[in-house]
């Protein structure tokens, strides 16, 4: 799977915000996507006392729901614990996952 990041997840908590603040104009709100085929299921969790973040993701295929492949990654923990900008913390290794995806 090929991925686009919008921007750097190696950010201080301050230029996190700032990244939110400039995307934020960018949500899209309107459905536009083709007949889906495949959903993804994805999950974050932490281990070693929250050194390790690991993501599992499950792709199935719709709308049979049947299990078509799962992934986990684990990366060490790079972001701190700060509500609202969870994305900083989880998503790295989320994107890892989602790269091992066929």
């Amino acid at each position: 799977m090929r991925l686009h990041h919008a921007h750097s997840w190696d950010v201080t908590p301050t230029e996190a915000v700032a990244v939110q603040r400039r995307l934020c104009g960018t949500v899209v709100t309107t459905d536009d996507l083709p007949a889906v085929q495949w959903i993804a299921g994805v999950d974050v969790g932490f281990e070693q006392n929250g050194a390790v973040t690991r993501a599992a993701v499950a792709v199935l295929r719709f709308p049979e729901l049947v299990p078509e492949e799962s992934v986990v990654a684990r990366r060490p923990t790079a972001f701190p614990y700060i509500p609202g900008l969870l994305s900083f913390r989880e998503v790295p290794a989320v994107l890892d996952a989602l790269s091992q995806l066929r």
